[in-house]
Formats: C-alpha cells, sequence, structure tokens
C-alpha cells in the first residue's frame, strides 16, 4: 500500500536551511510518508544531505531545470494519493505543519491547499512587508497560491499537470485549477519559514520570467498607476516603522519589480 502523502522537494545549493527542512520532517505528526527529491546541480553539500533523508534523490543539469517539467516528472514516480511540494528551503515551523496542511484535503474539504511563509529574520524590510501582505487571509486575493509549500490531491494534478513551460508555474496551475472548479484553501495554521533577499538583478529576472507566463497585454498607464499606488504605499508603512532609511532601497526595489513586469509582458 503506497505511503499517504508523498513529498516532493526541489533543491539546488539550499544549505544551511536544507538540513534544517530535513530535520522538521523528521518530527511531522504525519508519519506515513515519501520523500522524493530533485537536486539541479548542488555543489554545497545539499545533495549529500539528501541522500541521508529521502527515500529516492534525482539529480538533473541545471540547464534541464524547467519547474512544471520536474515537478510532473516527480511526482509521476509516486504513487500517493496526496502529493504535497516543499521547496528544500522551505523550513516548517511545527511538528503540525504537514497534519495542518492536508487535513483539508483528507477531510474532503479541499482539492489542494498551501501554507503560509513567514519571512526569516535576516530578510529585507520591503521584502518582510511583502510576505506580510501576501500571506494576510484578509486581504489575499482569491486566486492566489504558492507552491513552495503546498498539497493537492493527485487526481487533481492527473487532470492538471503542471504546464511544461516556462515559469510561474504554480500560478497558472492554479488558474486552470481554480477555473474547472477546483477548491483551493490557504491554511493559516501550516507555515514555513522561506524569503529570499534577491539581488536586484536576480529580481529582474525572477519577475520578468514570472511575466512571460502573464496572458496579458502590457499597459504601460495602468502599470504605472499601480506601481505608484505601491510606492505611495511603501513610503507610509517605512515610515510608520521608523524604517526611513530603508525608503530608497524599498523604490529601486518596487521599480525593478514593474519594470521586468512591463518587459516580461511586451516580450
Amino acid at each position: 500500500m503506497p505511503p499517504l502523502v508523498a513529498i516532493v522537494m526541489r533543491a539546488k545549493n539550499e544549505m544551511p536551511h536544507v538540513r534544517r527542512t530535513l530535520e522538521a520532517l523528521q518530527t511531522q505528526t504525519v508519519g506515513d510518508v515519501e520523500l522524493t527529491a530533485v537536486d539541479s546541480g548542488s555543489t554545497d553539500g545539499t545533495l549529500e544531505q539528501l541522500e541521508t533523508h529521502c527515500n529516492r534523490v534525482k539529480q538533473i543539469l541545471p540547464e534541464h531545470y524547467v519547474p512544471g517539467n520536474v515537478l510532473n516528472n516527480a511526482i509521476g514516480e509516486t504513487s500517493s494519493q496526496i502529493i504535497v511540494l516543499l521547496n528544500a528551503d522551505a523550513i516548517p515551523e511545527s511538528d503540525e505543519w504537514l497534519e495542518n496542511l492536508v487535513r483539508p484535503i483528507s477531510e474532503n474539504q479541499a482539492d489542494a491547499t498551501f501554507s503560509k511563509q513567514v519571512t526569516r529574520s535576516d530578510a529585507f524590510f520591503i521584502v518582510a512587508y511583502d510576505y506580510a501582505r501576501a500571506y494576510d487571509a484578509s486581504g489575499m486575493k482569491p486566486d492566489f497560491f504558492s507552491a513552495v509549500a503546498c498539497a493537492f490531491k493527485r487526481e487533481l494534478w492527473e487532470s492538471h499537470p503542471f504546464p511544461a513551460e516556462g515559469y510561474a508555474e504554480d500560478a497558472a496551475w492554479a488558474k486552470a485549477c481554480l477555473t474547472d472548479g477546483a477548491r483551493i484553501r490557504f491554511v493559516d495554521d501550516s507555515s514555513v519559514e522561506h524569503s529570499h533577499n534577491y539581488t536586484l538583478s536576480e529580481l529582474y529576472r525572477k519577475r520578468y520570467r514570472q511575466a512571460l507566463t502573464l496572458d496579458e497585454k502590457p499597459n504601460l498607464i495602468h502599470l504605472s498607476l499601480r506601481c505608484l499606488k505601491e510606492l505611495v504605499r511603501d513610503f507610509f508603512h517605512a515610515l510608520s516603522r521608523l524604517k526611513i532609511s530603508t525608503i530608497p532601497y524599498n523604490i529601486i526595489y518596487r521599480l525593478t519589480i514593474y519594470r521586468a513586469v512591463y518587459n516580461g509582458m511586451k516580450s
């Protein structure tokens, strides 16, 4: 009989976080779990950690990493009825993380779920602000979804495999599932520690790739107004927290995102 849950983990140079992630998985209250990892060229000891803790580890070349394909291939090698995706650097914050994440699915109250993400202690001020807004249940967008830490029914994935090309695979997947009536739930009491302080070039590249997948025509006026609104909001948030020194970087950070989105949508 297959395990109740199959966890699929993607990794590349995730030390030291991967060690804490794997240790946290060892203490989860759900014990009937199979752990599969895909490593795309780690050189920092991540691979050795995965090989010690995982049931199955697959290695691929960095240039062969296409998110949707990697996920589909890894999930296809499992047989559990509940699939969990967990990035190697996303650290469960409690022993009940997995139990809370899959409960709505096992009780047939949802077809897919996703965890809350809490930033690391070293997160930039503007990064922490964006995460706090994104994972605020009271203001969350109805189509918001993240595959950093999520779960779903196998049958849902069989009906809707992840897109085989491009990035922002989780957003595209969730949109297709929601269009067909899938029930996706945010699980506030299932949280992971996860955030990145990207360089501006890394931030641009990430948001540009994501924008390539958007089925929207670029509207410079609309995007400019949105950007201005967010710049004003960022300014007053920093002011209210007495973080005035962060304001110059906050402005550059926000402008980088909107420049990347606009150029990605144009391409």
